[in-house]
């Protein structure tokens, strides 16, 4: 190791005065942070209301009574800045010049000023998800050149080198981190609440391993979140916006790789996944959601952690108390595993929490169903015969989101494919407004070869905007395929001029009652006469009176 890696090391390799036990400075930092949070939030936010740094309400995914604003980067950059400086000048033997003069301290204060206006702009104008991914990019890009690398793991004991892969993974951890914490930001201080508590436990394993510059940094974050709570707590009067939920992302991503991936950790990387396994989970199962469904990983959807927990009655606080909870249990395994030595207490505490909430179907139970059918398929694809091939057949129907069934609808296009011949048929809702998500698919276990194969994909769009798309695959036949295209056309005009009137009419309102619809709300508001779908009102008068629509089978 050269002379100047081992200068640039030492800046987060300090020891604490003699006769001060290593848990002081991270508990000053602490309230400090916690004091500093809680006077300089209303300052800050009436400035961000003042410059239009405000969230508004739209009535399909942002639901709250009125414009908020979105200033919490911008708070906990400001009491970071100032609980660190603090605590160095009450305990000046920390030799705050060495951190004032590092390279890599000045880095991560740049990267962290750049990601912070970042947020803002998108929090003020808007950016599209590939131009902040971009603009996120070039930032840890930054951040890493200064010496920021993940060089080496430990894998149940056994160390991993990258080598000159250690860049692009050390990308990926912070982009992931970055994003994980960005998407789980979706209600009243749930976000916060994540912060916080791995802050904290952050802070308790640096301070344990000697790690003590992360241990303060670590310790004023969770100070400022927990005083940032406050105001954050439902219902919330200020939000974090991307300005600080990316900031938070960035620096738990940052701690945990100076912590615990550097050459002479001898920590586990299981240690920071456990630690983060909430926000990681939710982010796991969008992109499964969204990449099995053939949905853009852009999408917007409401099948995240969040809104499957409000689905299920946990609103307001109890939402706050139960992501509190999974995250307790999450940092708590991840404390112990590094003070016992175990990785493997910090794995059982992961899946505990994890399989908790799948095997009681509050979240991620349609994500597994969609990768079991998914795999299934792919194995009988492989040892199937070839004369079964055409006939055999792999349905799978999956209710992501929403109690409303859509069997009927569905079961007209299966009924119409296999009357024509077709080889597939897949039906994706994706309705934000109303809380349903479904996704449906119809397939033979052989394709027909490309040359010969047709394939009809129709958007559902509702006042400019994608809600769904229907998608079928047939054989080429000359007048049998014109045949059945011409029939298909008049069974999607009628289906979609349905899906309009249900959705818009749906517009109208912000929320699905949570208690059980009644069984004239079942169906998507259809029901069956004989061959045809007609709609009809539910109790609740959603549906439009008068709006019908056959879908006659040819």
């Amino acid at each position: 190791m050269d002379r100047q890696r081992i200068t640039r090391s030492c800046v987060f390799r300090q020891t604490v005065p003699p006769n001060i036990p290593p848990i002081v400075l991270p508990l000053v930092a602490t309230l400090i942070g916690l004091g500093l949070s809680i006077a300089l939030t209303p300052f800050v936010r009436h400035y961000a209301l003042r410059f239009g740094l405000v969230d508004y309400p739209d009535k399909r995914r942002k639901l709250h009574a009125q414009p908020v604003a979105r200033c919490g980067g911008v708070v906990l950059l400001l009491t970071l800045m100032i609980s660190v400086l603090l605590a160095f000048l009450i305990f000046p033997g920390q030799s705050i010049h060495l951190v004032q003069q590092s390279s890599q301290a000045i880095s991560l204060g740049i990267g962290a000023l750049a990601i912070t206006t970042l947020g803002l702009v998108d929090d003020r104008f808007g950016m599209l998800g590939r131009q902040k991914l971009a603009m996120q990019i070039v930032i840890c890009l930054g951040i890493i050149s200064f010496g920021f690398s993940i060089d080496t793991v430990q894998v149940f004991g056994y160390p991993i080198d990258f080598g000159l892969m250690a860049w692009p993974i050390t990308l990926g951890w912070l982009l992931l981190c970055i994003n994980s914490i960005n998407l789980i930001d979706g209600a009243d201080g749930m976000c916060a609440t994540v912060g916080w508590i791995a802050f904290a436990a952050v802070a308790a394993i640096s301070s344990f391993t000697g790690n003590h510059m992360e241990a303060i940094i670590s310790a004023a974050l969770a100070g400022a979140l927990l005083g940032f709570l406050f105001y954050n707590l439902p219902p919330a009067s200020v939000f974090l916006g991307d300005n600080g939920s990316m900031l938070i992302g960035l620096f738990l991503g940052v701690l945990t790789m100076r912590s615990w991936f550097s050459k002479d950790s001898s920590m586990s990387i299981t240690i920071p996944i456990v630690l983060m396994a909430i926000p990681l989970f939710d982010s796991a199962m969008a992109i499964v959601r969204r990449k099995l469904t053939g949905r853009s990983l852009f999408s917007v959807d409401r099948g995240h952690l969040h809104h499957h927990l409000m689905r299920h009655g946990f609103q307001d606080r109890a939402l706050v108390g139960i992501i509190a909870l999974l995250s307790t249990i999450t940092a708590s395994g991840a404390v112990a595993g590094v003070m016992l030595k175990s990785e493997w207490i910090s794995l059982a505490t992961m899946a505990f929490a994890i399989g908790s909430l799948v095997v009681s179907r509050l979240f991620g139970f349609g994500e597994f169903k969609l990768l079991y059918k998914r795999l299934e398929r792919l194995v009988t694809s492989l040892l199937i015969r070839p004369d079964r091939a055409e006939s055999k057949v792999h349905e799978q129907v999956v209710q992501l989101q929403g109690t409303r069934d859509w069997t009927i609808l569905w079961q007209t296009l299966v009924e119409f494919a296999e009357k024509h011949g077709l080889y597939r048929v897949q039906m994706d809702l994706n309705m934000p407004w109303l809380h349903e998500g479904y996704h449906a698919e119809w397939q033979k276990s052989e394709l027909p070869e490309l040359p010969e194969r047709w394939i009809l994909k129709f958007p559902l769009m509702l006042d400019g905007e994608s809600f769904g798309g229907l998608e079928f695959i047939g054989k080429q036949q000359e007048s049998e395929t014109l045949l059945a295209l011409a029939q298909l056309t008049e069974l999607l005009d009628a289906m979609h001029s349905q899906f309009q009137a249900f959705g818009r009419d749906f517009r109208e309102t912000t929320t699905i009652p949570s208690e059980p619809v009644e069984e004239s709300q079942r169906h998507g508001g259809y029901r069956k006469t004989g061959g045809n779908l007609v709609s009809q009102p539910n109790s609740s008068g959603a549906l439009t009176q008068g709006v019908t629509a056959i879908a006659e089978i040819p």
